[in-house]
């Protein structure tokens, strides 16, 4: 029973092995294979006869043989009961295959090792997708780390923004470049750091990148911490949500192109100065290249030798067509000398297309690129109507005389070593001498010392051989008098000095206005340091470059707490104003002047004022703008006046009205009376009285609500309002006055009337004393119409009109005066109050009124847009 018991058991475990559904392999104690299933062979590609003749080290990789060496070594030495492990086997072709093996060791009874039976599970392709996973980590967190470190270390400075445009992320170049940390950016909205005039181009772009999701250039200025502002040079794009399609991030590279921004204004200024300066110079002004054929021409050039750029470009011309056979050999030595690198100067005649003949003074520059001679620049000034007057000067000396002894200017002759040879009669009447007390003398003997000294370190007429200069020179009377001299050095015809004439003119005058100016200036100095009303002075950017006194003691902070911020940074500005400042501010650059806006600006310590602004320009002798003064008036006192004023006229309605109401009170009440009687009676239909009792009730209740508005103080609040609606709460308070006086109120409103921005309360009170006016006006009864229109598309009128006994002219003049009234118990407030609450609302008011014929108050009041 026991041989049949094993071989059965024998057969149940070949079965199986040899029918399992991994492979299955026996294997020798010294490494050899015993036995092997088809699933073992199915994966490596062999038969089982050719799997006996080979033993594990032959089909393992060297590179997994060691350990899987040592795992059996364990088995045998009872270290273990078995192993697993990943490792690679060779297929027959030498093809490289990934496993999973479970081995363990059968024994003997005796405890002795038989043999290892080894499980074979092929994850070749579980293996490679791992493999590929892991690579394509590795390539991830490669491709992470090397951003972030270009993220970080880059000089471009890095952001990401949410859709909504507030920071997400800020990298480290941030602080370099702006002065945050990105702790201090996060979470905030870029428009924040940008410069006001740049913030609607940002939000265009922004816009265009959230709706087009492209790639986005601009150029924009940030604020740095310090206040100062740096252009730069962003490239923005979108991040994609991979399941929505939206914008989820927004990536923006930044690049401080502050320096490459001045450098290209610099570059355009000197442009601009040099294109100026050659197309715009009276002088002839051109380039020739080493030829003597023109490259370029100015403007004068064109008008007076006759020919243009385009003709130049077309066909080269050559200076030696220019020049008079004569001066031929003269020009080409010079042309010669300047293109071998020496400046040349000298005097020539041209013939211009028509052939008139022209003398110029020629100088010759060479044009010097990489320290070659390329070309050789030209400028010519005319001097032909020079040349006749000197030689008509030299030639006629009774004309000579005749100018000298007649011009209303010194003109003087003198030697080389400035002794004066000549004086004409004008010394006479400017300097009291005669001209033989001149004659004589070195002239400037009777100059200022300071001027002498300054004529010498000004190195006058050693550069030029004419100059002009100005000094101050002693009256035969003791005091000086400012003269602008032009002196011509005039030369022989070997280039020798032999006299310099000299042409002097009174300035005095025109000093005097010079320092009248500076005194001007010097007053406006004063009137800015001691002016009563805070003055900030603003430059051509905005920034704070001056403030007053009286700045400093009304907001508490000093001078420089304020020189050099940003007006949108001062910090007596409350934050919600800051657009209104920024709308203001481009307002007054546009050379418009602000008077009288009122707003609210705080101290130091946190308190409110009331302040009325003004600005005005300020500018240089010359008229240039420089800046902009803003004068900010505190009114604090005077709007609390004027809510005093308007509070007591209020009270004051009320008061007379107190009777017509209380009429108007008594009615309903007696009518709630006499139903109370009535259901006391017993009578059954109760609910008809009760609604009657009930909205008589409301009727009081309107009509003392009314009255508690008008009475009450109020916080002024504006909102907007439909007039007709405001006059349809006011009129029930009067209609007990307008009927014990037998006045009729109509109504008459234009259809569709926009709404106004008005304080309620306010304009309540107006209405209200206008109709009682009107009322009191006509003692013997008539019709008050009040009419709404829409003016214009920026404007309704509201007009009250009444038959009353009319204003008479010299009282409607005065209309408007406190206390100043016809009323014998009136106080003269009433018109005036209305008139300042209507001004206040930005309206206007007018009184037309003729006697006996009745009166029209219209009140102009802008739509609220």
């Amino acid at each position: 029973m026991v041989i049949e018991h094993q071989l059965e058991n024998q057969t149940l475990f070949f079965q199986a092995f040899q029918y399992a559904p991994i492979g299955m392999v026996l294997v020798a104690i010294n490494g050899s294979v015993l036995k092997a299933n088809s699933t073992v062979c199915s994966i490596l590609g062999l038969s089982e006869e050719e799997l006996l003749l080979k033993n594990v080290q032959d089909l393992t990789h060297p590179h997994d043989f060691n350990l899987d060496l040592a795992f059996r070594k364990q088995l045998i030495e009872g270290m273990r009961e078995s192993y697993q492990m990943e490792k690679r086997l060779f297929k027959q072709e030498g093809e490289i295959i990934w496993v999973q093996i479970t081995v363990t060791l059968v024994k003997n009874k005796a405890g002795e090792p038989q043999f290892f039976i080894s499980q074979v599970i092929n994850i070749t392709d579980q293996k490679i997708a791992d493999n590929e996973i892991q690579e394509k980590k590795r390539l991830l967190i490669e491709r992470e780390q090397r951003y972030r470190s270009v993220v970080e270390q880059a000089f471009d400075f890095i952001t990401m923004h949410n859709p909504d445009g507030t920071y997400l992320y800020a990298s480290p170049s941030c602080y370099e470049v702006l002065g945050y940390s990105p702790e201090e950016m996060i979470g905030k909205a870029g428009y924040e750091f940008l410069h006001p005039e740049d913030v609607p181009i940002a939000i265009q772009d922004h816009i265009a990148i959230l709706q087009t999701d492209t790639l986005s250039n601009k150029i924009v200025r940030l604020r740095k911490k310090d206040g100062s502002y740096i252009w730069t040079e962003s490239t923005s794009s979108s991040l994609l949500d991979s399941e929505t399609g939206e914008t989820k991030e927004i990536i923006v590279v930044s690049r401080d192109i502050t320096e490459r921004i001045k450098k290209e204004r610099n570059l355009q200024d000197n442009e601009q100065r040099y294109k100026s300066l050659f197309d715009y110079h009276p002088d002839l002004i051109y380039s020739m290249d080493l030829e003597g054929n023109y490259t370029s021409i100015n403007q004068t050039f064109e008008e007076l030798m006759g020919y243009t750029k385009q003709e130049m470009l077309e066909n080269p011309i050559n200076f030696r067509s220019f020049a008079v056979p004569a001066d031929l050999e003269l020009v080409e030595r010079h042309f010669n000398q300047a293109a071998k690198g020496f400046a040349q100067r000298y005097e020539a005649t041209g013939i211009c297309r028509k052939g008139i003949y022209t003398t110029f003074d020629v100088t010759n520059v060479p044009i010097f690129v990489n320290q070659q001679v390329i070309g050789v620049y030209g400028i010519a000034s005319d001097i032909t109507y020079r040349n006749e007057l000197w030689k008509r000067l030299e030639e006629s000396q009774n004309l000579y005389q005749l100018i000298s002894e007649n011009a209303q200017d010194i003109i003087t002759f003198a030697t080389p070593d400035g002794v004066v040879s000549y004086a004409s009669p004008a010394i006479k009447t400017l300097l009291g001498y005669e001209p033989d007390e001149y004659v004589g003398k070195i002239a400037t003997d009777f100059w200022h010392p300071d001027d002498v000294t300054s004529f010498i370190d000004k190195s006058i007429l050693q550069k030029s051989d004419i100059d002009t200069f100005t000094c101050r020179v002693r009256h035969k009377q003791g005091h000086y008098v400012w003269f602008e001299t032009t002196a011509k050095m005039i030369r022989n015809e070997d280039g020798e000095i032999v006299k310099v004439l000299a042409m002097g003119r009174d300035i005095s005058e025109r000093k005097r206005a010079e320092q009248e100016l500076k005194a001007a200036k010097d007053q406006l100095e004063s009137f800015i340091d001691r002016n009563v009303d805070p003055i900030l002075i603003l430059n051509l950017e905005g920034i704070a470059v001056r403030i007053n006194q009286a700045f400093e003691k009304t907001y508490g902070w000093t001078e420089p707490e304020i020189i050099g911020l940003h007006v949108l940074d001062l910090p007596n500005i409350p934050l919600e104003l800051k657009p209104d400042v920024a709308h203001n501010l481009a307002r007054i650059k546009a050379i418009e002047t602000i008077e009288g806006f009122e707003t609210i600006r705080k101290r130091k310590d946190g308190v409110n004022l009331t302040v009325m602004i003004s600005t005005f320009t300020m500018r240089r002798e010359n008229g240039h703008i420089t800046g902009w003064a803003v004068i900010l008036r505190d009114i604090t006192d005077k709007k609390q006046a004027e809510e005093l004023l308007i509070r007591s006229e209020k009270l004051s309605i009320a008061g007379q009205l107190a009777a017509g109401i209380a009429h108007e009170i008594r009615n309903p009440i007696t009518a709630i009376k006499g139903f109370v009687q009535l259901m006391k009676s017993g009578i059954v239909e109760k609910k008809m009285y009760l609604d009657i009792m009930a909205s008589e009730i409301e009727r009081i209740e309107m009509i003392l609500s009314e009255l508690l508005i008008l009475a009450k103080p109020q916080i002024i609040q504006t909102e907007r309002k439909d007039i007709r609606m405001l006059l349809a709460q006011v009129t029930p308070l009067l209609d007990t006055q307008a009927i014990i006086n037998n006045v009729q109120i109509i109504t008459e409103f234009d259809p569709d009337i926009p709404t106004i921005l008005c304080d309620e309360n306010q304009l309540k009170q107006v209405c209200i004393n206008f109709i009682k006016n009107a009322i009191e006006a006509m003692p013997k009864g008539g019709n008050i119409v009040i009419q709404v229109t829409s003016k214009n598309e920026n404007h309704i009128i509201l007009r009250f009109i009444d038959q009353g006994c009319g204003i008479p002219e010299y009282i409607l003049s005065r209309l408007g005066e406190p206390f100043y009234t016809t009323k014998e118990k009136g106080t003269g407030l009433g018109f005036m109050v209305s008139k300042r609450i209507i001004e206040n609302h930005h309206g206007a008011i007018a009184v037309f009124s003729e006697e006996n014929k009745g009166t029209t108050i219209e009140i102009s009041l802008p739509i609220a847009h």
